[in-house]
Protein backbone atom coordinates (compact mmCIF):
# COMPACT_ATOMS: atom_id res chain seq x y z
CA UNK A 1 0.00 0.00 0.00
CA UNK A 2 1.34 3.45 -0.94
CA UNK A 3 1.23 5.90 1.94
CA UNK A 4 0.05 9.47 1.33
CA UNK A 5 1.11 12.57 3.23
CA UNK A 6 -1.06 13.14 6.28
CA UNK A 7 -3.24 16.25 6.24
CA UNK A 8 -3.96 18.91 8.88
CA UNK A 9 -7.40 20.42 9.42
CA UNK A 10 -7.57 24.08 8.49
CA UNK A 11 -9.25 24.99 11.79
CA UNK A 12 -6.35 23.48 13.75
CA UNK A 13 -3.71 25.49 11.88
CA UNK A 14 -5.55 28.76 11.25
CA UNK A 15 -4.33 30.53 14.40
CA UNK A 16 -0.69 29.70 13.57
CA UNK A 17 -0.77 31.34 10.14
CA UNK A 18 1.09 34.62 9.76
CA UNK A 19 1.69 37.40 7.25
CA UNK A 20 4.00 36.18 4.51
CA UNK A 21 3.09 32.48 4.67
CA UNK A 22 2.58 30.86 1.27
CA UNK A 23 -0.64 29.24 0.06
CA UNK A 24 -0.51 26.74 -2.82
CA UNK A 25 -3.59 25.43 -4.61
CA UNK A 26 -4.26 22.69 -7.12
CA UNK A 27 -6.89 23.74 -9.66
CA UNK A 28 -9.15 21.47 -11.66
CA UNK A 29 -10.10 23.70 -14.60
CA UNK A 30 -8.43 23.29 -18.00
CA UNK A 31 -6.18 26.34 -17.65
CA UNK A 32 -5.04 25.13 -14.22
CA UNK A 33 -4.33 21.64 -15.51
CA UNK A 34 -2.31 23.13 -18.39
CA UNK A 35 -0.18 25.15 -15.96
CA UNK A 36 0.35 22.09 -13.76
CA UNK A 37 1.36 20.00 -16.78
CA UNK A 38 3.81 22.60 -18.08
CA UNK A 39 5.39 22.99 -14.63
CA UNK A 40 5.43 19.29 -13.85
CA UNK A 41 3.83 20.24 -10.53
CA UNK A 42 0.34 19.76 -9.12
CA UNK A 43 0.02 23.40 -7.99
CA UNK A 44 -1.28 26.05 -10.38
CA UNK A 45 -1.98 28.90 -7.98
CA UNK A 46 -0.01 30.67 -5.26
CA UNK A 47 -0.93 33.43 -2.82
CA UNK A 48 0.42 35.06 0.34
CA UNK A 49 -1.35 35.18 3.69
CA UNK A 50 -1.79 38.50 5.49
CA UNK A 51 -3.03 39.32 8.98
CA UNK A 52 -5.27 42.38 8.64
CA UNK A 53 -3.81 44.26 11.61
CA UNK A 54 -0.27 43.91 10.21
CA UNK A 55 -1.24 46.18 7.30
CA UNK A 56 -3.42 48.57 9.26
CA UNK A 57 -6.83 47.17 8.34
CA UNK A 58 -9.35 47.13 11.17
CA UNK A 59 -11.48 44.15 10.18
CA UNK A 60 -11.87 42.64 13.63
CA UNK A 61 -10.15 39.67 15.25
CA UNK A 62 -6.96 40.23 13.19
CA UNK A 63 -8.64 38.60 10.20
CA UNK A 64 -6.66 36.23 7.99
CA UNK A 65 -6.55 37.48 4.39
CA UNK A 66 -5.16 36.12 1.14
CA UNK A 67 -3.11 38.40 -1.13
CA UNK A 68 -3.47 36.89 -4.57
CA UNK A 69 -4.00 37.68 -8.23
CA UNK A 70 -6.81 35.88 -9.99
CA UNK A 71 -9.93 36.28 -12.09
CA UNK A 72 -13.00 37.67 -10.26
CA UNK A 73 -15.37 35.47 -8.27
CA UNK A 74 -18.11 36.14 -5.72
CA UNK A 75 -15.43 36.67 -3.06
CA UNK A 76 -14.95 40.42 -2.60
CA UNK A 77 -11.73 42.35 -2.26
CA UNK A 78 -11.78 43.70 1.32
CA UNK A 79 -10.33 47.08 0.34
CA UNK A 80 -12.63 47.95 -2.56
CA UNK A 81 -15.59 46.01 -1.22
CA UNK A 82 -16.31 44.45 -4.62
CA UNK A 83 -15.13 41.46 -6.64
CA UNK A 84 -12.21 42.37 -8.88
CA UNK A 85 -9.65 40.93 -11.28
CA UNK A 86 -5.92 40.94 -10.64
CA UNK A 87 -4.24 41.61 -7.26
CA UNK A 88 -6.76 41.42 -4.44
CA UNK A 89 -7.03 40.97 -0.68
CA UNK A 90 -9.77 38.53 0.21
CA UNK A 91 -10.98 36.79 3.35
CA UNK A 92 -9.03 33.52 3.29
CA UNK A 93 -11.81 31.49 4.89
CA UNK A 94 -14.26 32.79 2.30
CA UNK A 95 -11.83 32.01 -0.51
CA UNK A 96 -11.41 28.43 0.68
CA UNK A 97 -15.16 27.96 1.07
CA UNK A 98 -15.87 29.34 -2.39
CA UNK A 99 -13.12 27.45 -4.21
CA UNK A 100 -13.87 24.07 -2.70
CA UNK A 101 -17.65 24.44 -2.75
CA UNK A 102 -17.64 25.48 -6.42
CA UNK A 103 -15.04 22.91 -7.47
CA UNK A 104 -12.35 25.45 -8.32
CA UNK A 105 -9.61 23.58 -6.44
CA UNK A 106 -8.95 20.05 -5.24
CA UNK A 107 -6.03 20.51 -2.85
CA UNK A 108 -4.44 23.27 -0.74
CA UNK A 109 -1.12 23.42 1.08
CA UNK A 110 0.55 25.99 3.32
CA UNK A 111 4.24 26.83 3.73
CA UNK A 112 5.22 28.88 6.78
CA UNK A 113 7.59 31.77 6.11
CA UNK A 114 10.31 31.92 8.75
CA UNK A 115 11.61 35.48 9.03
CA UNK A 116 11.52 38.46 11.38
CA UNK A 117 8.14 40.19 11.14
CA UNK A 118 9.14 43.50 12.67
CA UNK A 119 7.50 46.92 12.19
CA UNK A 120 9.53 47.55 9.02
CA UNK A 121 8.36 44.25 7.49
CA UNK A 122 4.72 45.11 8.14
CA UNK A 123 5.11 48.69 6.90
CA UNK A 124 6.69 47.50 3.63
CA UNK A 125 3.79 45.11 3.07
CA UNK A 126 1.27 47.86 3.79
CA UNK A 127 2.98 50.28 1.39
CA UNK A 128 3.23 47.67 -1.36
CA UNK A 129 -0.49 46.93 -1.72
CA UNK A 130 -1.70 50.26 -3.21
CA UNK A 131 1.18 50.32 -5.71
CA UNK A 132 -0.12 47.23 -7.54
CA UNK A 133 -3.69 46.79 -6.33
CA UNK A 134 -5.23 48.30 -9.48
CA UNK A 135 -3.42 45.96 -11.88
CA UNK A 136 -5.52 43.47 -13.84
CA UNK A 137 -5.20 39.73 -14.40
CA UNK A 138 -3.74 38.90 -17.84
CA UNK A 139 -5.83 37.36 -20.58
CA UNK A 140 -5.33 33.64 -21.18
CA UNK A 141 -2.72 34.15 -23.93
CA UNK A 142 -0.51 36.41 -21.80
CA UNK A 143 -1.06 34.27 -18.70
CA UNK A 144 1.00 31.62 -20.50
CA UNK A 145 3.23 33.89 -22.63
CA UNK A 146 4.51 36.27 -19.94
CA UNK A 147 6.13 33.57 -17.76
CA UNK A 148 7.85 32.14 -20.83
CA UNK A 149 9.20 35.58 -21.77
CA UNK A 150 10.50 36.03 -18.25
CA UNK A 151 11.96 32.59 -17.68
CA UNK A 152 13.35 31.77 -21.12
CA UNK A 153 14.26 35.23 -22.42
CA UNK A 154 14.69 37.18 -19.16
CA UNK A 155 12.30 39.78 -20.59
CA UNK A 156 10.24 41.90 -18.23
CA UNK A 157 6.58 42.48 -19.02
CA UNK A 158 4.30 45.32 -17.98
CA UNK A 159 3.04 45.41 -14.40
CA UNK A 160 -0.35 46.57 -15.67
CA UNK A 161 -1.30 42.90 -15.43
CA UNK A 162 -0.06 40.32 -12.94
CA UNK A 163 -0.61 36.58 -12.61
CA UNK A 164 -0.49 34.86 -9.23
CA UNK A 165 3.18 33.86 -8.96
CA UNK A 166 4.25 37.18 -10.44
CA UNK A 167 2.47 38.95 -7.58
CA UNK A 168 4.01 36.59 -5.01
CA UNK A 169 7.51 37.24 -6.38
CA UNK A 170 6.88 41.01 -6.59
CA UNK A 171 5.77 41.01 -2.95
CA UNK A 172 8.73 39.01 -1.67
CA UNK A 173 11.11 41.27 -3.62
CA UNK A 174 9.51 44.37 -2.10
CA UNK A 175 9.95 42.82 1.36
CA UNK A 176 13.64 42.24 0.60
CA UNK A 177 13.27 38.47 0.77
CA UNK A 178 13.85 37.61 -2.89
CA UNK A 179 16.58 38.63 -5.31
CA UNK A 180 15.62 40.97 -8.14
CA UNK A 181 18.06 39.53 -10.69
CA UNK A 182 15.17 37.63 -12.28
CA UNK A 183 12.07 39.44 -13.59
CA UNK A 184 8.94 38.90 -11.53
CA UNK A 185 7.20 37.35 -14.55
CA UNK A 186 9.80 34.55 -14.61
CA UNK A 187 8.30 32.91 -11.51
CA UNK A 188 5.69 30.13 -11.51
CA UNK A 189 3.70 28.50 -8.68
CA UNK A 190 6.15 25.56 -8.71
CA UNK A 191 8.92 27.93 -7.55
CA UNK A 192 7.08 28.41 -4.26
CA UNK A 193 6.47 24.68 -3.73
CA UNK A 194 8.85 22.18 -2.16
CA UNK A 195 9.63 20.90 -5.64
CA UNK A 196 11.83 23.91 -6.53
CA UNK A 197 11.61 26.04 -3.36
CA UNK A 198 12.97 29.52 -4.08
CA UNK A 199 16.09 30.64 -2.24
CA UNK A 200 15.29 33.55 0.06
CA UNK A 201 17.45 36.37 1.39
CA UNK A 202 18.04 37.60 4.97
CA UNK A 203 18.29 34.00 6.21
CA UNK A 204 14.57 33.60 5.62
CA UNK A 205 13.21 30.23 4.58
CA UNK A 206 9.98 28.42 3.78
CA UNK A 207 8.89 25.41 5.79
CA UNK A 208 7.64 22.12 4.43
CA UNK A 209 4.29 21.98 2.67
CA UNK A 210 1.44 21.40 5.09
CA UNK A 211 -1.45 19.75 3.28
CA UNK A 212 -4.72 20.97 4.75
CA UNK A 213 -8.20 19.49 4.91
CA UNK A 214 -10.92 22.09 4.33
CA UNK A 215 -12.97 21.44 7.46
CA UNK A 216 -14.92 24.74 7.39
CA UNK A 217 -17.39 23.97 4.58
Amino acid sequence: MAYKKQTTGFKSIEADLQTGDIVLMEGIHLSSRCIETIEGCHFSHVGILVRSEDIGLNLGANKLLLWESDTPTDVKDVIKGVAKSGPMLVDFRERLKYNFTHGEDSHCSIRHLYTERDAAFKQKFKELIPTIHDADFPDTWHEFLNPVLGRALHKKTSLDTMFCSELAAYTYMHLGLLTDIHPVNSYAPVDFSEQLSISLLKRAWLGNEISITIDIL
